[in-house]
């Protein structure tokens, strides 16, 4: 088969990317640049519920389809009963993507280069990226608009709370005595995660010396709920507990934070994306590959050791029992100059890339 090509500008676009929180917020940036390039085209959303949830009031998507991850088959082929698009995009990788694919009609399906690719990929699409080295996850995602000819785009998530969601949590932050600070107490597996024992000693800290109030931010999970028991039982100053169930809620909270504190997490993400300063806790994963795409300078890595060499190649490499290493007092010199990037205490950012109002 020959390389597709795109004989004229795309009206219906569908984008694939349906699941992992961070993986979703970069596709937003992606997809904003879609909306850049062809202010014309309808393009719709493929994605799981969760996720969905994340970017359900975003202007720049026409249409969400979306499908529950088990047993959805049948709904997500409803939806696409009757539905052809000039293009179709899939910077996912995992099989069951791959499926999607198969069921969107499109004569051009782009996905990445045959080394990049996993499960299958590269077969169930017919347009590939140029090959390059594996980079950072975010770059990798803004390589289809490049592919596409998109060019002179400030990447952006303007991701958007509705009215009453600004005013929740400004009741939230009004309520508490002093700025929060956020801290994601869990991720999605135990060895990227940062000891409970730091993080009650880093909520004193952070207490005592910036006057900040720690938020344990993350989901309704057992895991989430076991490392706020282990922390409070820990520390000495009052915490406040905001493991909530639905994602909106947990984004609200984040976007009323004065600083986060995360692992390599999804709500990371997500609070980099609302102009939140993050100090990223790196050791187990590569922050070349999947750290935090803006606030660089607030990263904690003690991933790549002293005498790495920073052009060897980016690999998927872990490093077990490596979280434990990274100290309470490198945080806090971090969170110092997270104070330093805004002179507000609290409240939601405004810098591009924030979180806006809905029309």
């Amino acid at each position: 088969m020959g390389l597709p090509v795109l004989k004229s500008e795309p009206r219906r676009i569908c984008v694939i990317r349906t699941s992992a929180l961070g993986d979703v917020v970069h596709a937003l940036a992606m997809v904003n640049g879609l909306r850049f390039g062809f202010p014309r085209a309808h393009i719709a959303w493929i994605l799981h519920p969760v996720p969905y949830q994340v970017v359900r009031h975003q202007p720049a998507v026409d249409r969400f389809i979306v499908f529950p991850r088990r047993r959805g088959w049948g709904s997500l082929r409803r939806q696409l009963a009757g539905e052809s698009y000039d293009l179709c995009l899939v910077p996912q990788v995992s099989f069951k993507a791959s499926l999607v694919a198969a069921m969107v009609r499109a004569p051009v399906k782009l996905g990445f280069d045959f080394r990049r690719s996993r499960e299958l990929h590269y077969f169930f699409t017919n347009a590939h990226l140029p090959p390059r080295p594996a980079g950072h996850v975010f770059e990798q995602y803004l390589e289809f608009l490049a592919y596409l000819g998109i060019q002179n785009y400030e990447p952006r998530w303007d991701l958007v709370l509705t009215p009453e969601e600004r005013s929740a949590g400004a009741a939230f932050a009004a309520g508490l005595p002093g700025p929060a600070l956020g801290l994601v107490v869990a991720s999605s597996s135990r060895c990227k995660d940062w000891p409970p024992a730091a993080y009650a000693g880093l909520a004193d800290a952070a207490a005592a010396r910036f006057g900040l109030v720690p938020v344990l931010v993350g989901g309704p999970g057992a895991r989430e709920a076991d490392a706020a028991r282990e922390i409070a039982a820990s520390a000495r100053t009052p915490l406040v507990m905001a493991l909530d169930g639905p994602v909106r809620t947990t984004m609200v909270k984040l976007a009323h934070c004065r600083v986060v504190v995360a692992p390599d997490t999804g709500p990371l993400h997500l609070a980099v994306a609302l102009g939140v300063p993050t100090v990223g806790l790196y050791a187990y994963s590569d922050p070349r590959r999947c750290g935090p795409v803006k606030f660089r300078q607030l990263l904690v890595d003690h991933y790549n050791q002293p005498g790495d060499d920073p052009a060897r190649p980016i690999t998927r490499r872990t490093r077990p029992g490596a979280m434990a290493t990274i100290t309470v007092d490198e945080v806090l010199a971090r969170i110092e100059m997270a104070l330093t990037l805004t002179g507000r205490c609290g409240g939601p950012n405004t810098s591009p890339g924030a979180a806006t109002d809905t029309q």
